[in-house]
C-alpha cells in the first residue's frame, strides 16, 4: 500500500517535490523494494508501516481537508449572520498564528500550505475528499463505530450550495425567469475534472427556483454531465457576462479575478455571489459573498 498525495493539475510537481513517502508492506522483502524504488527522493521524510495503516493515512489526510474546509464554512454562516465580521479577514488572523505561519529570523514568512482549506467557499467537490469520508463513515459502521464528526462535515459540505442560494435570495427573492449564470464548473481550477462539483447542485437549485440557468468554464464548452445538458455553455466569458442577471461564482479560475471593470463599461448591474471569495466586493456594484 503505497498512496499517493497528489493534487489534480499539479500532479507532476507534487510528485517530484513530495513532503512525505508512506510505504505499507506485509514483509520484509516488499519493504525493501519499495524503499529502493524512493532511493532517489532524497531528504524527505518516510513511513514504513503495514498496510493497514498507509491505508489510513490516506484517508486521514484527506478527511483533515475535508473538515478544515467544513469548519470554515460553519463559521463564514455564523458570521454573514451576526453582521460586522466577515470571515476571510477572520481566517486571515487564523492563518497568521504559529501553527501555520512559519517565521524565521531574517527570512520571510510562510504560510502552510494547509491553510488553503481554511477559507470560505461554496463547498468542497473532486473524487477524493467526499469519497474518503464517505469510506471512513462506513468503515466505522462496519466496525460499530460512529463518526459524528465526519458526517457533519459532509453535511455541512451538502449546505453550503443552499447558502449561495440564500445569498442570490436576499438580492433577487423570485428567481423565476432570471438570468442566471453559473462561473465555473470543474470541481478546481487548473482541471477538467467535474467529479462532485459544486456547480451542479447550485444549478439545480436555481433551476428548481425557476432560473433561466446559464454557465462558463474555461475548460468546458460541451460536456454529456446530465446537469449541463439542457444549459447552455458560454465559449467566452464576454459572451456569458452579457445578458446576465446574476452571476455566481463557482471555481477560483483566474480569468474570474477581474470582470468587474467589464460590466461597469457597459453599465451592466447583475447580482453576483462570490462562492470562492475571489473578487473584492468594490469591483461591483452588486455584491454578496460567502461569509461576509
Amino acid at each position: 500500500m503505497n498512496p499517493e498525495f497528489l493534487t489534480e493539475g499539479q500532479a507532476v510537481a507534487d510528485f517530484m517535490r513530495r513532503d512525505r513517502i508512506v510505504l505499507g508492506a506485509a514483509d520484509d522483502e516488499t519493504r525493501r523494494l519499495l524503499r529502493q524504488l524512493y532511493a532517489g527522493f532524497a531528504n524527505v521524510p518516510i513511513v514504513e508501516t503495514n498496510n493497514s495503516t498507509a491505508e489510513m493515512i490516506k484517508y486521514a489526510s484527506n478527511a483533515l481537508l475535508a473538515t478544515m474546509i467544513s469548519f470554515t464554512n460553519e463559521l463564514a454562516r455564523l458570521s454573514s449572520r451576526l453582521g460586522d465580521v466577515d470571515a476571510i479577514d477572520v481566517m486571515r488572523g487564523v492563518h497568521l498564528s504559529a501553527y501555520l505561519t512559519s517565521r524565521q529570523a531574517g527570512l520571510p514568512s510562510v504560510l502552510a500550505p494547509i491553510a488553503s482549506s481554511l477559507e470560505p467557499g461554496c463547498g468542497f467537490g473532486d473524487s477524493c475528499l467526499p469519497k474518503d469520508v464517505t469510506a471512513l463513515i462506513a468503515h466505522g459502521e462496519k466496525h460499530g463505530v460512529d463518526m459524528p464528526l465526519q458526517r457533519a462535515v459532509l453535511a455541512i459540505n451538502r449546505g453550503q450550495p443552499e447558502e449561495v442560494l440564500r445569498l442570490l435570495r436576499k438580492r433577487l427573492p423570485d428567481l423565476h425567469g432570471v438570468r442566471a449564470v453559473v462561473l465555473g464548473v470543474t470541481f478546481k481550477p487548473h482541471t477538467d475534472d467535474l467529479s462532485e462539483s459544486p456547480a451542479f447542485p447550485e444549478i439545480r437549485l436555481l433551476r428548481d427556483a425557476g432560473a433561466h440557468v446559464e454557465a462558463y468554464d474555461p475548460l468546458i464548452q460541451e460536456s454529456d454531465h446530465p446537469d449541463l445538458r439542457e444549459i447552455r455553455l458560454h465559449e467566452t466569458l464576454e459572451k456569458a457576462l452579457e445578458r446576465a442577471q446574476a452571476l455566481v461564482l463557482i471555481t477560483r479560475w483566474a480569468e474570474f479575478a477581474d470582470f468587474g471593470p467589464r460590466l461597469r463599461a457597459r453599465g451592466a448591474t447583475p447580482v453576483v455571489i462570490d462562492g470562492r471569495r475571489l473578487l473584492s466586493p468594490g469591483q461591483v456594484d452588486m455584491y454578496e459573498g460567502i461569509g461576509r
